[in-house]
């Protein structure tokens, strides 16, 4: 066949897989509607789950940050049944994601923390317990350094923190790049997301009591429009240097911290992330689950809300600490009232 053949039956091809990829892109967010509510903002349009009710007397409401490569849905579907009777809980789509605007800058931990937390207060939500999950991980920190006053506590679920060696991997880099990454995003990433997804999504949560219905429970196709995957590859790949930074700031946070790693976790090492976050801030408390992987929120959600509860009790003693000081000051300038 000619060269001039071949360069025509090319573009042909490409061009047949530009036009599937917006089909499929359209299809995905036509058949797969928001599930929660918009709530605008100053930094744009925010799509967030909002459940349970508040329990008077009862524990903190509840921020929950997905990690990359997904949604909102990934943190409800394991997670918000076991919580939203006893308080009231926040699940985002982080900006770019699921049905959440993406602001200029929206890769900066900063704004999305910011988009965030204005959300969260239009919706009621004060003083969270703010729990994140890998890249949702760095968010709440985040969070937690900007707004420190109306955060009760964090919870980290297999958290990026520090920088970590070896960059970004490959399809971030390419899904990025100024000159194809456009292409690359409307032709190999529809193949992947019809043809080889499914099977990843299944990997990584091996062991999972989920894993057959994740896929379509938590709208994986909505992860790879064009769009939502730059979002992510620009996450990503600007991640590190934001990292660099923060994490010399972690012992301003003062507020508890219970955080969960895995032993087998290969996408987020443990010894790189959470076991250093000892050193770097007071009052973390780390548990290392032995052949957990990434996806802990999933393979041990009972784990997750067990640290929840711990972290429940610790903010419940931070509240009442201050009371019981002054309350035995007091009593102490009475006579007879020293303790033997």
């Amino acid at each position: 066949m000619p060269l001039n053949y071949l360069f025509f039956f090319g573009l042909g091809i490409i061009g047949v897989l530009i036009v599937w990829s917006v089909w499929l892109s359209r299809k995905a967010t036509r058949e797969m509607p928001a599930a929660g509510e918009m709530f605008d903002t100053s930094l744009g349009t925010l799509h967030a789950l909002v459940k349970g009710e508040e329990v008077p007397k009862g524990p903190p409401p509840m921020i929950l940050i997905h990690g990359s490569m997904t949604n909102a849905l990934d943190m409800d579907i394991d997670l918000s049944g076991r919580f939203q009777d006893t308080r009231r809980l926040f699940i985002p789509d982080r900006p770019g994601h699921g049905f959440s605007e993406r602001p200029q800058d929206g890769w900066r931990l900063d704004v999305q923390a910011a988009m965030i937390h204005e959300a969260a207060s239009k919706a009621g939500i004060s003083r969270p317990i703010v729990l994140g999950q890998s890249f949702g991980g760095a968010v709440a920190l985040r969070y937690a350094l900007d707004y420190p006053d109306d955060v009760a506590g964090l919870v980290l679920v297999a958290p990026v923190t520090h920088p970590w060696p070896g960059g970004v991997t490959w399809y971030n880099r390419v899904g990025l790049n100024p000159y194809y990454g456009w292409l690359f995003r409307r032709t190999f990433i529809p193949l992947y997301a019809r043809f080889g997804a499914k099977r990843a999504v299944e990997r990584s949560l091996r062991g999972s009591a989920l894993t057959s219905r994740y896929h379509q429970r938590t709208r994986v196709a909505l992860t790879f429009r064009p769009k939502t995957f730059h979002a992510n590859n620009e996450d990503i790949t600007r991640l590190y240097e934001q990292l660099y930074a923060q994490s010399r700031r972690y012992d301003e946070i003062t507020i508890p911290c219970e955080a969960l790693a895995g032993t087998h976790d290969m996408t987020v090492v443990t010894t790189v992330h959470a076991r250093a976050m000892r050193q770097a801030m007071q009052g973390f408390k780390l548990t290392v689950i032995d052949g957990g992987g990434h996806a802990l929120h999933h393979q041990y959600p009972e784990a997750v809300a067990t640290a929840v509860t711990r972290l429940d009790a610790r903010v419940a003693a931070a509240a009442r600490s201050p009371l019981q000081g002054a309350f035995r000051r007091l009593v102490s300038v009475f006579p007879g009232s020293a303790q033997g």
